[in-house]
């Protein structure tokens, strides 16, 4: 391949997206650069731009200011890139409820950003091969809220 044959920037199909404030952006590239995972940072304003052009294979959202507000804008941003795999970044663990929404609107992990140095990389390889990135404690009331949708549907 000659360097005129060579893909441009523009029209490489980046994998990791990383949607989030200046210092969590650089914190996530520099953790995935040391495990040789390519990623392009954005400001939150321009993660709807970067998914519709790209379609990358995990984004990693920015939910630590308002989880609530990120979980409103999750249904808009699967819509562009549906088959992109989101991990939320927190300040710290989600309680059940809140992941169990986050799973709702078509988020598939969450981090912490005590974790990130730890499982960042591991987050990133699983979510990329379709794989849910969330805690164990998650897995009862999934199955729980699964069941009961179950009987809703036989009821009517």
């Amino acid at each position: 391949m000659t360097r005129a044959d060579a893909p441009k920037t523009s029209q490489v199909n980046l994998s990791i997206v990383i949607a989030a404030g200046a210092a969590l952006r650089l914190r996530c590239q520099t953790i995935l650069a040391e495990q040789h995972i390519a990623s392009r940072g954005v400001s939150l304003a321009g993660a709807h731009r970067l998914l519709r052009r790209y379609r990358p294979s995990v984004l990693l959202l920015d939910a630590a200011c308002s989880p609530r507000h990120t979980l409103a804008t999750l249904p808009a941003l699967k819509h562009l890139s549906p088959d992109t795999g989101v991990v939320l970044l927190g300040h710290r663990r989600a309680s059940t409820g809140l992941l169990l929404e986050a799973v709702r609107c078509g988020a598939w992990g969450h981090l912490a950003e005590g974790d990130l140095s730890r499982d960042l990389a591991k987050a990133v390889r699983m979510v990329a091969a379709r794989q849910p990135w969330l805690p164990r404690r998650l897995s009862a009331p999934i199955v729980a809220e699964l069941i009961e949708r179950g009987h809703a549907e036989e009821r009517n």
